[in-house]
């Protein structure tokens, strides 16, 4: 497209603006109200003037709920409630409408019982790769997924853990729980060979 085509075709949508522009001003007019009301021969009230009655209700003032809702209540307690509710209001004298209690809920570990938890877990990271005996004394390769520890029977792991015993199959490890002073083992199997 050249700069004269390009040219043409700006002027031409600028008429077509200007055409639209005129349209809608003619249009407006006919159609205005304050225009509209100087040729009838009716006169609108000024803006200021334009107020709320009295006798006009306010919604948010005059707005009654029949019967209150709990929405914390469990389901189906609404039904109950509302036969309740009824009761009342055709006897004569009021009663006191109670919801059923509910249970408490069932008591969770102790702080000893998840203390006991968490060292069976960190021992449990520990995986067996295998053992090596060397002048009569076994040791056992071990890992927990950050560092591979090779370790004789007796010594400590991450000044935590020991090392109790070493077997072919099985490392016996033990941790102390610290809140309450008592020993927690771990026997550890030989992961196996999964080059198969």
């Amino acid at each position: 497209m050249t700069n004269q085509r390009k040219g043409l075709v700006l002027v031409g949508l600028f008429v077509a603006w200007g055409g639209m522009m005129v349209f809608q001003m003619s249009d407006s007019t006919q159609t205005d109200p304050i225009a509209h009301s100087a040729t009838s021969g009716t006169s609108l009230p000024p803006i200021n003037d334009l107020e709320l009655g009295n006798t006009f209700p306010n919604p948010r003032q005059t707005a009654k709920f029949s019967t209150p809702r709990n929405i914390f209540a469990p389901l189906g307690m609404q039904h109950i409630l509302a036969q309740q509710e009824t009761r009342v209001t055709s006897t004569s004298r009021p009663t006191e409408i109670t919801s059923p209690v509910p249970p408490p809920p069932p008591p969770g570990p102790s702080a000893a019982e998840l203390a006991g938890q968490r060292a069976r877990q960190q021992l449990n990271q520990f995986r067996f790769l295998g053992y090596l005996t060397k002048g009569g004394e076994s040791q056992a390769f071990l890992t927990n997924g950050q560092a591979i520890y090779i370790v004789k029977q007796g010594e400590m792991l991450e000044g935590r853990v020991q090392v109790n015993k070493i077997e072919p199959e099985t490392v016996v490890l033990s941790t102390q729980i610290w809140e309450t002073g008592n020993h927690i083992q771990a026997i550890i199997p030989l992961t196996p060979d999964t080059r198969g």
